[in-house]
């Protein structure tokens, strides 16, 4: 029978995927874990985020926090290990902090958002539909939700308070790849998100931000790429209600337009664009 929720003992995958990969100036470690054979997922991951680190300070600023966006076909779910995590979701831009304890909305929404908040189980996981805008954030030690009654008596329980470092455990399903595994790292991906697309956007963006890579027009085609391999699609304008699926449909079709663009220039499949982020990136520095 299917599980619903992984053990977090995992052991982690083999080079060079499992990790731990250190990105973001030493303020974010990733982990990547064998997915239990009777969890319906695809990718199963562990993040950590630094409290006590100066980019941690910057909340939803900090560079490894994604735009806002959808997943068309996979859902993500997580657990709070440690710390604090905050999401922004709906079109509403609903900020929540989660804890070990609870979810704690932030953001006074508009009618008919509330009611579309992830849900959280009894024993702590916080499911994020496809279709749901999301994205993921440290929360800041200065982050008002720690001058809130709930979150001044969570500190009091933190071993650093405030400061105390963020984990999560995070994982995509259903499994929708029925094919054979692609590429040498045996891929669920394309289309299923798993420890080679995420480890090859992040390396990327990572790289980013250490001044590695400078961003370029290419460099934007391959992060959209990989995206629109995983069906994912951008948010714009997210509260301009009248907007309605357009809000996604533009910046989807627009992702498959600078696809079908880079295609023309570059042959290499997105397969091959994950795999030699993940050779340059982070074979490289091992």
């Amino acid at each position: 029978m299917p599980i619903l929720r992984p053990a977090g003992d995992e052991p982690l995958l083999p080079a060079p995927l499992g990790g731990p990969h250190k990105m973001f100036d030493g303020s974010f470690v990733i982990e990547f874990l064998q997915v239990p054979a009777d969890l319906d997922a695809t990718v199963l991951m562990r993040a950590t985020y630094f409290g006590g680190h100066a980019l941690t300070k910057l909340g939803k600023q900090h560079p490894q926090a994604p735009p806002l966006h959808i997943h068309f076909y996979q859902a993500e779910s997580f657990i709070v290990e440690s710390g604090a995590a905050g999401t922004t979701t709906t079109y509403g831009v609903i900020d929540t902090i989660h804890t070990t304890e609870g979810a704690y909305p932030q953001t006074a929404s508009r009618s008919g958002h509330a009611s579309h908040l992830p849900t959280r189980s009894a024993d702590g996981v916080t499911l994020i539909p496809p279709y749901l805008p999301h994205n993921f954030w440290p929360v800041s030690p200065d982050d008002p939700f720690w001058s809130t009654t709930e979150g001044e008596a969570y500190a009091s329980t933190l071993p650093a308070g405030r400061h105390t470092d963020t984990t999560l455990l995070i994982w995509g399903h259903p499994k929708t790849h029925t094919g054979p595994p692609t590429g040498t790292l045996a891929s669920d991906f394309p289309p299923d998100m798993d420890a080679a697309f995420f480890l090859g956007m992040l390396s990327l963006v990572d790289a980013v931000h250490g001044q590695r890579l400078a961003m370029s027009p290419g460099l934007g085609a391959t992060l959209m790429t990989t995206q629109t391999a995983s069906g994912a699609a951008m948010i714009v304008a997210p509260k301009a209600w009248w907007l309605g699926p357009l809000r996604w449909a533009i910046p989807w079709y627009m992702q498959v337009l600078l696809e079908w663009t880079r295609k023309v220039f570059d042959r290499r499949s997105v397969v091959q664009l994950v795999e030699d982020a993940i050779a340059r990136e982070v074979v490289k520095k091992q």
